[in-house]
């Protein structure tokens, strides 16, 4: 086949080969359901015969019982012995009321019928109708079978009437009919049915089929020298039934057996419903796979039209061009190393500048501070403006001792330990530091970078930075050195904006919260973090602290309420 377009080419071969495969798991799916569909039936089958098997020698063995039961009541013995057929037959109705029987007969020693409930004006002295049965019971002490009366079909146990040797022959029965095979059908949950074999074929005695499907049946089913306990396919009707024949014995009349069924298309139902699922997901498929080829076709195509324009444009000096890359194929790399090239020098100038620009902020700033800088663009948030910040003021308690009587280099190793301690912990909780200076520093919360809980932060912070100047401070005194750490803590208002002059810039806050801060810092005892009644009430739930009273601060009219800090309850890393 000719195609006119490479993008229809494409989309033909794509759109035949998921056809194909589609087609293909379809049937390999509709022919697994359906062999896993007979398979799980005749396993069904095969437990319901075994299910049905044991129900019938249940009800032969509560038969069996029954007749035992009256072969042990005296009375009946002596009328039994007496040949007084009126009080025999009246025991039998009574007892058969009694247990729930269909027919009860009492045959003599010679074959005769003594009594029948089933033909009770019968004649007397007639034949027992079932000699094999009794012949049975005399080799084995006691007998059972299915049998025929007038067309239906019973199931018959005989046992002796001992005084003390056999003196007659009970018999029990059952009559088995289309109730009967419904409470079966209830047990085995499968369709049964009683056949008779004759001369003309199979004859109906019990059936959970109705009407014309029972007919059917016989028709369907195979001649009655068939195999039996071997699970077939049966047609009824319209539909397919895998079919069991259970043989229950042979009789005057013919054999008669059992036929256990189950639908194989009612089995298949619910698998139908999914080949229709699978029908309708398979046309959705193909849809979408028509507009998915021909997205792909123009999406493998598109990059060359796009690398044809660029080197054009590129030809006539626009190094600012660049192809789309949305493949990663041969193609998809092309365009890549296209990109690369026509972008290369520019790209480098640009990351050379950024890069001074990025290092230039981080000289003077914070690194969040930097990287907010670098992507807003400009400096604009460098102006001065108004906000409610957290500030922190933390230094050495007694270093200005230590640091007249030790050696500078002494004073720089301690510095540079204090601020490997302190330092991170800035970072870590997203501070601005604002001030640096020897031992004591100033950092704030909620500003440039705005946050959501600056107070929590702040408290955090502090506390972390007492714990880890604490074990510097075991370290020191085991030196020799008496140093201790404190921390002020305040909450309020500023004016913030860039101050300095070309070449040297800072980021600082200016306002009473700065002086309140430092002033706290300054009350603090060593391992103290005094913070103030509004910072208080923004960490009450997150920290534990005692009351400091209400200290009188340089610069403050009236005493300032403060709070110590005793430890943060909940530590939650930002």
């Amino acid at each position: 086949m000719r195609f006119r377009s490479f993008q229809s080419r494409i989309v033909v071969v794509f759109l035949g080969l998921l056809t194909a495969v589609q087609a293909a798991g379809f049937f390999a799916v509709s022919a697994a359901m359906t062999k896993n569909a007979r398979a799980r039936i005749t396993d069904e089958l095969a437990v319901g015969g075994n299910v049905f098997t044991r129900l019938i020698r249940a009800r032969t063995e509560h038969l069996a019982q029954a007749a035992r039961l009256l072969s042990g009541d005296f009375a009946f013995k002596a009328a039994a012995s007496s040949d007084d057929r009126e009080t025999v037959l009246s025991v039998l109705e009574d007892h058969q009321a009694r247990i729930g029987a269909d027919v009860m007969m009492l045959a003599s020693l010679n074959r005769t019928l003594m009594a029948d409930t089933l033909r009770r004006g019968g004649p007397a002295a007639a034949l027992f109708p079932f000699p094999d049965l009794v012949a049975h019971a005399e080799q084995a002490g006691e007998a059972s079978a299915i049998a025929t009366i007038d067309g239906h079909a019973y199931q018959i146990v005989a046992v002796p009437l001992l005084a003390p040797l056999p003196i007659a022959w009970i018999c029990v029965g059952f009559v088995i009919d289309d109730r009967v095979a419904r409470d079966l059908q209830s047990l085995t949950l499968l369709q049964v049915s009683f056949l008779r074999a004759g001369e003309g074929g199979w004859r109906s005695l019990a059936s959970t089929l109705q009407g014309a499907m029972r007919e059917a049946l016989l028709r369907g089913l195979p001649a009655p020298t068939a195999a039996t306990n071997t699970s077939r396919s049966v047609r009824i009707g319209a539909e397919e039934y895998m079919t069991l024949v259970t043989s229950l014995g042979d009789t005057s009349d013919g054999a008669i057996v059992a036929v256990l069924q189950r639908s194989l298309d009612a089995a298949l139902e619910p698998a139908r419903r999914l080949q229709v699922a699978l029908l309708a997901i398979s046309a959705g498929g193909l849809l979408v796979s028509v507009t998915g080829g021909v997205v792909i076709a123009r999406r493998v195509t598109k990059p060359v039209r796009d690398l044809v324009e660029s080197a054009r444009r590129i030809e006539r000096g626009d190094y600012e061009q660049s192809v789309r890359v949305t493949q990663q194929d041969e193609i998809g790399e092309l365009a890549a190393t296209f990109n690369h090239m026509a972008k290369g020098l520019a790209e480098r100038d640009r990351v050379r500048a950024e890069l001074e620009r990025v290092g230039r902020l981080k000289r003077f700033f914070s690194p969040q501070l930097a990287e907010l800088l670098v992507s807003a663009g400009d400096e604009a948030v460098l102006a001065s403006h108004r906000r409610e910040i957290t500030v922190v003021f933390c230094d050495l308690r007694g270093f200005a001792a230590f640091a007249e009587t030790a050696e500078p280099e002494e004073v720089m190793g301690v510095l540079r330990e204090y601020h490997e301690a302190v330092g991170p912990e800035i970072f870590r909780f997203e501070g601005t530091l604002e001030r640096f200076t020897g031992d004591g520093l100033m950092v704030f919360f909620n500003d440039p970078v705005p946050c959501a809980d600056p107070a929590a932060r702040a408290v955090r912070m502090a506390d972390r930075m007492r714990h880890n100047v604490g074990k510097l401070i075991e370290t020191w005194q085991r030196r020799g050195h008496t140093l201790g750490f404190g921390v002020g803590i305040a909450m309020g208002y500023a004016t913030l904006g860039r101050i300095g002059f070309e070449g040297r810039l800072d980021y600082a806050a200016i306002g009473t919260v700065t002086n309140l801060s430092a002033r706290l810092c300054s009350e603090a005892q060593s391992g103290q973090i005094l913070v103030s009644q509004r910072v208080y009430t923004d960490v009450r739930d997150l920290a534990e602290a005692e009351p400091a009273g209400s200290l009188t601060l340089k610069g403050f009219v009236k005493p300032v309420p403060a709070f110590n800090v005793l430890r943060v309850t909940e530590r939650v890393t930002p």
